[in-house]
């Protein structure tokens, strides 16, 4: 960077922000993402970073955020330092090291375990655990002291054997007496004696390191020490860096130990590390276990599986190193921020309690440096002289503090860098130092810069009532947001969070470098903006969404969004003819609306609620919008539009009324998941807002509620399909009418409703009649003899009694049937019985009962069922002339057949209404456009012309 120049690297950067949020802009307004495009905030804005450092200032100043040296995260890679949040981990094997620290004032060596052995170059002490019993152990020779529940882990570990011998008491020595466990072989091994490990505080060692460490340096040797996080595996001491972790540090801090670090950011080592500098970490392991080795302080390795943490950046491994940063003290606020977690509300409900408290609870104090180039600046001068910090508070500030005539346009580094401030204490000159701040510092002050304000003042709509991020972001914006909130605010910046999944491919997570991703141009292109949408909005969105390289539920959702415009533009078309105005409010009263009209609009309050319950209670949008396809899919086109299709024909207002309605809170029901589909929707209803956005969402009316026509029509429907599926066996296509369609239930409510709305179940179920029964009185018994049961009752006269049986066609046990003159009783479970239809009746079953439907044609019903086909050639015709549609036609059926001819002199009118045709006539000479069909075994053919 430097060689580049540190100007035109962050100019370079500045340019990579603008160009990318150019196509970000882009994306999202393309998919209907609603946000104030020409007013956007950016964190590389002057002004919110003026926002950035005042509360940095804020924090500064009430004692929350202080210059301390702190073990961190430090990527060799990025050369910067890591939160300790943002860290992601890999399990991987690694070597090992069994590494002994030579005492000074005794002899032995005090033996330790460690997976990092290049941090010996950093040691400063030795922790045991004061109140566990220590054993110095002679192995081949070398005395050792390790913790005695080690003892036999570590002889195993060191010499390969089993522990035999005689203890300093004389008595025999083994693996189990010694540490109740077993090892192979069988070394002499001795304990020479056993301590309390209180009573080796205080000894001093040698750095087993030390002839390759400068002749300065303060890592030479060191004293044991008592520590709470020794744990008594491998060999109960740990060999304890300040300067290379976290609870190395602390308890270095405890014991006045500066952590000690000669490590730069690049995971290069410094000279204070003597001979090993210049080394990598990967090199120095090699180094300093070859020089272990050769010291004899190496008594052993093995590979051992063990978590690294890594860089979210470049997946480097991240290394511990103490340095000077900015540290925010949340641990001084720890409890408020627990208090405030719990006056939030999380979706998913669990995640809160399960996952963000004990984050919260874990989370240590926020380091804010970073070693960069490109972020805001720590705002702090540092005084030459006297080394004062001079906090800076806004450009103005800076201005006055430098003696510049004007604020300062950018503060982004080099612009800042060199300019010099007068220390208020010395009135020496202080100079900025290199630090950027962490990228998140400018996230958890998002709440106010947004807004143009600056903490500690509150914006106007604060907090957010909603909050919409991955879980990723647990441990980024939700806690980062939280810290300042509480610090500036006395809560949390949220009301509620939603955590969402991630969108995968083909059920895998997306990634461009494998080159797994599907992007949203490409299905936009395919399928339109409004079925991607509804697509991702149609899963849980606390889960994961799972993409098809086919994209197979985008073009499910693409057929859906098709079946609701169609609905629109049949109802629209013929509004228009009419000049009717479809308006949200219901203008008919309940008497003038027919049953499916108050069932619609009944449904239609029934969605709302739903819809506004899923949206308000449970923030399921995919619940919501399914509610809202369901309705309009299923209830409104394939049931109520097609029940109302000949009214809507004559222009019926009774139908119009409900439609309008219907259409008119259905787009505003569609506008926050499909807004594009929505916005024509409503254009076209020509309704007084300027979009459908800018509308009231719909609220249910509870007046136009009915729970039990709901009930009733909910069971119509199911007889319907069930009596669908009985005309098809019974080969009776769904226009020809059938004599009788007889439902048999139990259900009160079911047979209360066929006798009280006979005429719609008629009309629906195309019967000339419908009845409601408890038991269907049609069905012929007849006797099945079951052999199993005679053959042992009347061994070889069974077949006699089963022909008996059946030639009296016994229906009723128990019975007696005479056979070769003498009579014999057969019992109940002798026979069974047998009920069918009669031939001309089919059967199906239905949740409340089951549906008989009485196909027999009659003359009359063949006249109407042969009028039906015939209207719907006629309509066909009327599409391939192409008119408009209340342009007339004539109308011409020419056939031989008796049947036909009656049908159309019996509905002639009906056909000339229905066809809108101006008059209709035998011969299709003067025909532009014909068809023939056959009409029960009859040839007809039909014709048609424009009129005049």
């Amino acid at each position: 960077v430097h060689e580049y120049g540190v100007e035109n690297f962050v100019e370079a950067c500045r340019e990579f922000v603008a160009e990318n949020r150019r196509g970000m802009d882009a994306e999202f307004a393309d998919l209907g993402v609603w946000m104030d495009w020409d007013d956007p905030y950016q964190t590389m804005d002057t002004e919110y970073m003026e926002a950035v450092w005042t509360a940095f200032r804020e924090l500064y100043d009430r004692g929350l955020l202080t210059r301390e040296k702190r073990v961190v995260n430090t990527c060799p890679d990025c050369e910067t330092s890591v939160a300790e949040t943002r860290l992601s981990y890999e399990t991987r094997e690694a070597t090992a090291a069994y590494v002994g620290f030579p005492l000074r004032e005794r002899e032995g060596w005090l033996l330790t375990w460690t997976t990092t052995p290049w941090t010996v170059t950093g040691n400063q002490f030795v922790a045991v655990d004061p109140e566990a019993t220590y054993a110095a152990v002679s192995v081949d020779g070398d005395l050792l002291y390790v913790a005695e529940d080690c003892v036999n882990g570590v002889v195993n570990a060191v010499a390969g054997e089993s522990v035999t011998g005689e203890s300093d008491t004389g008595e025999a020595v083994t693996g189990e007496s010694v540490a109740g466990e077993a090892v192979d072989g069988d070394a002499k091994v001795e304990v020479v004696d056993r301590f309390d490990g209180e009573d080796l505080v205080g000894w001093t060692y040698d750095n087993p390191l030390a002839a390759h460490l400068p002749a300065d340096s303060p890592v030479l040797g060191g004293e044991v020490a008592s520590a709470d996080y020794v744990d008594l595996e491998q060999t109960g001491l740990v060999h304890s860096a300040p300067g290379y972790g976290s609870e190395d540090f602390e308890r270095g801090q405890e014991l006045d130990l500066d952590g000690y670090a000669p490590l730069e950011e690049s995971g290069t080592l410094t000279d204070g590390a003597g001979e090993y500098a210049g080394l990598d970490v990967e090199d120095a392991v090699e180094a300093v276990l070859t020089d272990l080795d050769d010291a004899g302080a190496l008594f052993a390795t093995e590979t051992h599986t063990h978590e690294y943490p890594q860089c979210p950046r470049c997946d480097a491994e991240v290394r511990y190193r103490a340095t000077e940063q900015w540290v925010v003290a949340v641990t001084e606020f720890k409890e408020d921020l627990l208090d405030a977690v719990g006056d939030t509300t999380w979706y998913p409900a669990g995640a809160r309690e399960n996952r963000f408290r004990p984050m919260v609870a874990d989370a240590p104090d926020w380091n804010l440096s970073r070693q960069r180039y490109w972020g805001t600046p720590v705002p702090v001068w540092v005084c030459q002289d006297c080394g004062e910090d001079v906090v800076v508070e806004d450009a103005a500030d800076l201005a006055e503090k430098a003696g510049l005539d004007s604020p300062p346009a950018d503060l982004h580094r080099p612009s800042v860098d060199d300019l010099t401030v007068t220390c208020p204490d010395c009135g020496g000159s202080a100079r900025r130092e290199a630090d950027v701040l962490d990228v998140w510092f400018d996230s958890a002050v998002a709440s106010w810069a947004s807004a143009r304000v600056r903490p500690p003042e509150t914006p106007e709509s604060w907090p957010a009532d909603l909050v919409v991020e991955g879980h990723d972001q647990t441990r980024g914006w939700f806690l980062m947001q939280l810290y300042l909130g509480v610090v500036f605010g006395g809560r949390a910046p949220y009301e509620e969070v939603l955590m969402h999944g991630f969108a995968k491919l083909d059920g895998e997570a997306m990634s461009k470098s494998r080159g797994h991703v599907l992007r949203p141009p490409t299905v936009v292109e395919q399928h339109g903006r409004d079925p991607l949408r509804a697509q991702l909005l149609s899963h849980n969105p606390t889960k994961d969404v799972t993409l098809t390289s086919g994209m197979d539920g985008v073009a499910e959702l693409e057929d859906k969004l098709d079946v609701v415009w169609n609905v629109y533009r049949f109802a629209l078309l013929y509004m228009d003819l009419d000049d009717y105005e479809p308006v949200p409010e219901v203008r008919s009263s309940a008497d003038e609306r027919t049953v499916l009209d108050g069932w619609v609009l009944s449904r239609l309050q029934a969605t709302v609620a739903e819809v506004n319950a899923a949206m308000d209670e449970d923030r399921r949008t995919d619940r919501a919008l399914a509610a809202t396809l369901e309705f309009l899919v299923e209830d409104v086109s394939r049931y109520y539009v097609k029940a109302v299709r000949d009214r809507v024909w004559e222009g019926d207002e009774g139908a119009y009324d409900a439609l309008g309605t219907v259409l008119c809170e259905s787009a505003k029901l569609l506008a926050p998941f499909v807004p594009f589909l929505a916005e024509r929707l409503y254009d076209a209803l020509d309704q007084p807002e300027m979009t459908v956005h800018a509308a009231d969402f719909p609220e249910a009316d509870p007046d136009l509620r009915d729970e039990d026509l709901e009930a009733v029509v909910e069971r119509l429907r199911g007889v319907e399909e069930a009596a669908a599926t009985a005309r098809q066996r019974a080969g009776r296509k769904r226009r020809w009418p059938v004599a009788e369609v007889v439902v048999e239930t139990d259900d009160e409510r079911l047979r209360a409703a066929v006798r009280e709305h006979r005429d719609l179940f008629e009309q629906r179920l195309n019967a000339e009649d419908v009845v409601a029964t408890r038991s269907y009185g049609r069905l012929v018994e007849t006797p099945d003899p079951r052999m199993d049961e005679l053959g042992p009752a009347f061994g070889e006269q069974a077949h006699d009694v089963a022909a008996a049986v059946r030639q009296a066609n016994v229906t009723e046990f128990p019975a007696t049937v005479t056979v070769d003159g003498e009579e014999v009783t057969v019992a109940p479970e002798m026979v069974d019985i047998r009920r069918e239809t009669p031939e001309s009746v089919e059967a199906e079953s239905v949740e409340y009962g089951t549906v008989y439907v009485d196909a027999t044609l009659t003359t009359s019903l063949k006249r109407e069922g042969v009028y039906r086909d015939l209207l719907r050639r006629a309509q066909e015709l009327r599409d391939d002339l192409d008119v408009a549609m209340d342009e007339e036609v004539v109308l011409a059926v020419e056939t031989d057949d008796t049947l036909v001819r009656e049908a159309l002199e019996q509905y002639r009118e009906e056909l000339r209404a229905e066809v809108r045709a101006e008059r209709v006539v035998d011969d299709t000479g003067d025909a532009d456009v014909t068809l023939e069909w056959s009409a029960d075994g009859a040839s007809v053919e039909v014709g048609a012309r424009r009129a005049g």
